[in-house]
């Protein structure tokens, strides 16, 4: 399971919700949570980035709320502009966390690396 095709996907599905193409199911359609999910979050890479389960420290929570409490509707998506903006923020901390384990797989690799050369 390649955790970083998995938050890329999560960077399409925000996307599509700030193009007005899609909207947000929460855990029914967040790739990650497909996995992690029914698992208390446990191996997600958002709840080991943000150190929290269930998008606790993540934009997804105000997004969830002004969703909840503006709008009320069952289908979350782009109604207004804070709805627009909110919807960019957590496509932006999704590309935050690929961008991260990105860096952390080249430098896993370049630790590796060093490692057999030493050797």
């Amino acid at each position: 399971m390649n955790k970083i095709k998995i938050m890329e996907s999560s960077v399409a599905k925000w996307n599509r919700i700030i193009e007005g193409k899609s909207t947000d199911g929460g855990v029914l359609d967040c790739p990650p949570c497909r996995i992690y999910y029914m698992l208390l979050c446990i191996g997600c890479p958002i709840a080991q980035y943000t150190g929290k389960k269930f998008c606790k420290g993540s934009p997804y929570i105000p997004w969830y709320w002004h969703q909840n409490n503006v709008h009320g509707k069952i289908r979350k998506k782009v109604y207004c502009p804070e709805c627009l903006h909110l919807a960019t923020d957590m496509r932006d901390f999704m590309i935050e966390i690929v961008e991260s384990m990105k860096e952390k797989k080249k430098e896993k690799a370049r630790n590796s690396r060093k490692n057999k050369s030493a050797v």
